[in-house]
């Protein structure tokens, strides 16, 4: 199996990101633990910088970091927003469920 690979090389752990796939960002709730704020769903619409900050959180190691574009207008566990797109390390990301598989 191929495995896609970020744009700093790095492997996605089997799953490929790349533009166009649709994720959902896995948010650090370590500050706002009783949010009720879902993880927001988008689609990836390009990739990010290689840095060791990114919107959302920052980071302690050099990974991939892609603009994702939210299906709905995102506010943040801070309550900021409404985002339309952030820049989101890999490391937060989670392929969402194909819509064509039937659930389990």
């Amino acid at each position: 199996m191929r495995r896609e690979q970020g744009p700093d090389g790095a492997s996605g752990g089997g799953v490929r990101f790349g533009v166009g796939v649709q994720v959902i960002v896995r948010l650090d709730r370590t500050r706002f633990p009783d949010s009720l704020a879902e993880d927001p769903v988008g689609v990836i619409v390009a990739p990010g910088e290689l840095t060791g900050a990114a919107f959302y959180a920052p980071t302690t190691r050099r990974e991939a970091i892609w603009q994702v574009e939210f299906e709905e207008p995102f506010y943040g566990l801070d309550g900021s927003g409404p985002h339309d797109s952030a820049v989101v390390p890999q490391g937060l990301l989670e392929a969402a469920p194909s819509s064509d598989q039937p659930e389990s």
